[in-house]
């Protein structure tokens, strides 16, 4: 278990939330986990780290596992276009596919999409490829405090 996965266990127990963990075969996709754990894709917690174009700071966006970032709602949000950050493992200590949606614990600006909500029960990689937390999406709100705005959107079909 990783000291992110540690951070994580310990502001759970702290706030006395309910939580379920579960230590598994590394898994590197929301679509995975979901397919994986008989879960709604829609109820994954897909955390993005981005970099921006012109400030060069960084910020985390959480949408559901079956959306994908809106580059023109993003711009709104923080001012600039961003792109992905290729720096994962030195700004958050994880490698891409385990950061977990809590950017408070790398001091990064989080943005959560509202269609997270949709979803009771939320689950996420937890610093880690091997360790999946679920928790309530309230409970995830109220720990977290991320800016709730529409960030992102489904996929178009081809």
């Amino acid at each position: 278990m990783t000291e992110v996965y540690q951070k994580i266990i310990s502001q759970l127990d702290a706030a006395g939330f309910q939580y379920t963990a579960e230590h598994h075969d590394a898994i590197e996709s929301s679509a995975q986990t979901s397919h994986d754990r008989g879960m709604n894709l829609h109820a994954g917690a897909k955390a993005m780290l981005t970099v921006g174009d012109k400030t060069g700071t960084h910020y985390l966006f959480i949408l559901p596992g079956d959306f994908k970032l809106d580059n023109a709602k993003t711009k709104e949000a923080v001012g600039e276009k961003v792109s992905f950050a290729s720096d994962t493992v030195t700004i958050t200590g994880c490698v891409p596919g385990s950061v977990p949606p809590f950017g408070s614990l790398f001091n990064l600006k989080t943005f959560c999409d509202p269609h997270l909500g949709e979803n009771e029960i939320i689950f996420f990689n937890a610093g880690s490829l091997t360790d999946t937390i679920k928790m309530r999406y309230e409970d995830y709100l109220a720990i977290e405090q991320p800016i709730v705005m529409e960030i992102g959107k489904l996929p178009t079909a081809i």
